[in-house]
């Protein structure tokens, strides 16, 4: 069943439902179809056809892969096609050891709070959000952003928006970020508002609105905090 513009408003956190207002005043002619997110407005999402044998197909913690005389365990979630559909990905992402694989469990924890009716589902929207997909997708967001395992975890415990966006999407707009001021400014603004990584990259034209907004977020969410 597809979630009705009235229960998407109650899943997403506030700063998102914020973001995504903003950025479809920035972004007006970019259209996202990572998340099925349209920046001129809210559009129906297109059902893609994702079989859930090939979800099953892995464990939760990823896969078993050969590498050289040792076996190497690897993180593996759907990824976003040219066509529209999400298919398993053939590249995965190494899992050092169980300590990131603990912090990687408490990602899927911490969007499980935030997302807790897909994640029961395991889709949101046309986006295949199974454990494993969220795993996968944390460990992307990591390994694009260049930061720590214990950093990646602090940007989705304060929002997990990034982890219903296609990896390849995240990156593009990451990089388009970086092309538009620097690194550093980059995750600055990612770490006050993880949300903004559904902009797109049109984003590069934006740095300085974006940068703005970010703190307006940010503030927003720490005044939140106090009245929980």
């Amino acid at each position: 069943m597809v979630a009705s513009p009235q229960d998407l408003r109650r899943r997403m956190p506030l700063a998102s439902m914020v973001s995504l207002a903003f950025m479809a005043v920035l972004a007006a002619r970019a259209t996202f179809t990572g998340a099925s997110f349209v920046m001129n407005g809210f559009a129906a999402p297109r059902i893609a056809a994702v079989k859930v044998r090939s979800a099953r197909a892995h464990t939760k913690a990823g896969l078993r892969a050969e590498s050289g005389d040792a076996t190497a365990a690897m993180s593996y979630g759907h990824c976003l096609q040219e066509d529209g559909s999400w298919k398993m990905t053939t590249e995965g992402v190494p899992i050092p050891g169980p300590e990131e694989e603990a912090l990687a469990e408490k990602g899927w924890q911490a969007f499980s709070k935030q997302f807790e009716a897909a994640a029961k589902r395991g889709m949101y929207l046309d986006t295949p959000v199974a454990e494993q997909d969220i795993k996968y997708r944390w460990r992307r967001l990591r390994d694009s952003f260049g930061v720590s395992s214990e950093e990646a975890l602090q940007i989705v415990e304060d929002d997990a928006t990034p982890l219903v966006i296609d990896s390849n999407y995240v990156q593009e707009t990451f990089d388009a970020m970086v092309e538009g001021a620097s690194q550093e400014k980059a995750l600055e603004i990612i770490k006050k508002h993880p949300g903004v990584l559904a902009s797109g990259k049109a984003i590069k034209d934006n740095m300085a609105q974006a940068d703005a907004f970010s703190n307006v977020i940010s503030f927003g969410r720490q005044v939140g905090s106090m009245f929980r």
